[in-house]
């Protein structure tokens, strides 16, 4: 009888409690011990990170519902968020609305435009039993005509929030913008009450019947079309929110949400088996750890050809969240659980 394959380094990790426990503690230390050793170049990463950052989290909470509940990888989320800076762009420029005052509109047309796609593209398709390929390339589609859409409407110039100068807060001696820090309360805020919506209402209760066992949820007198567009709606609000923080940050353009898309997608795939609260540390963390090696990045020690080099910071955070995956197993069927 042949002896049985060992397995991986990884799956003999996976498989040993103790060892995997000891090995998580020996990291927090290690990270502790990091952010003492270099707390200069921590404090501005950590500020930098969750005030630049903090609208990923809640993005990532939109889509986390969305794909807990359809199984859907909708990557015409991200035109979501793009349409969500567009739309606070287009309130607080042309009305005159103050910026804190357009999120509420534009988090709710993004919020309405999330419910029409799915009735209007994902809900026809699911009703003809399209397959899961194909409802990611209906999304992707989807995603494409909206891009090129808002690029139609809007013209490819970058657009900006009227927003009349602020004084910094200071925080741990960094100056921060107003904006940033309602942002990062917004999103800590949002977070709870959806925790508190999804555990403790009555609707939450249905949104997690319907996520968990649709045809059961059914038997149970739970309408699924309604908690479905109820989800739609909220996701698209999150989304939407995002947007509106990310534009006033910097600009409005076709190409924002897309290129955040990656960033949501590993926080749902990396965090979103421990909940939203997962899903919003994983949102937050990659912030964090992006600001810092990029601040890193910018040191005098660095090769020249490396310097200053955003992108590779964004290369070597991908890769962590990846070898992470790897170490973690495939949860992908849990990831944005509620």
């Amino acid at each position: 009888m042949a002896p049985e394959p060992k397995g991986s380094l990884v799956d003999r990790i996976r498989a040993n409690p103790r060892l995997l426990r000891w090995g998580t503690w020996l990291a927090i230390i290690a990270v502790i011990v990091i952010l003492v050793a270099t707390w200069g170049l921590a404090r501005k990463a950590l500020i930098f990170g969750l005030a630049e950052e903090a609208p990923l989290a809640l993005a990532a909470v939109g889509f986390a519902l969305i794909y807990r509940l359809t199984g859907l990888i909708n990557v015409a989320f991200a035109e979501t968020v793009t349409l969500g800076a567009y739309f606070g762009m287009w309130f607080n420029t042309t009305f005159n609305i103050n910026f804190y005052l357009s999120l509420i509109p534009a988090a709710l047309s993004a919020g309405v435009l999330s419910v029409v796609t799915y009735l209007a593209f994902f809900r026809p398709a699911k009703r003809r039993n399209v397959g899961v390929v194909e409802m990611i390339i209906l999304s992707f589609g989807l995603s494409m005509v909206l891009r090129y859409g808002l690029q139609l409407i809007f013209g490819h110039e970058q657009r900006y929030f009227k927003v009349a100068f602020q004084k910094p807060i200071m925080i741990l001696g960094l100056g921060v913008p107003p904006f940033r820090v309602t942002a990062l309360a917004g999103v800590i805020a949002g977070a709870l009450l959806l925790y508190w919506f999804i555990q403790k209402t009555r609707l939450g209760v249905q949104i997690r019947a319907l996520a968990g066992d649709e045809k059961l949820a059914q038997v149970s007198g739970i309408n699924p079309l309604a908690v479905t567009v109820l989800i739609w709606f909220i996701a698209g609000l999150a989304g939407g929110a995002a947007g509106a923080f990310y534009g006033v940050g910097a600009t409005a353009r076709p190409m924002l949400g897309w290129g955040k898309f990656l960033w949501i997608l590993l926080a749902v795939l990396v965090g979103g088996s421990k909940g939203l609260r997962g899903v919003i540390i994983a949102g937050l963390g990659m912030g964090v750890l992006i600001s810092g090696l990029t601040l890193f990045m910018g040191y005098s020690f660095i090769p020249e050809h490396f310097r200053g080099q955003g992108l590779y910071a964004e290369v070597i955070v991908l890769v962590f969240f990846m070898i992470l995956l790897k170490v973690r197993g495939n949860r992908m069927s849990e990831a944005g659980k509620v």
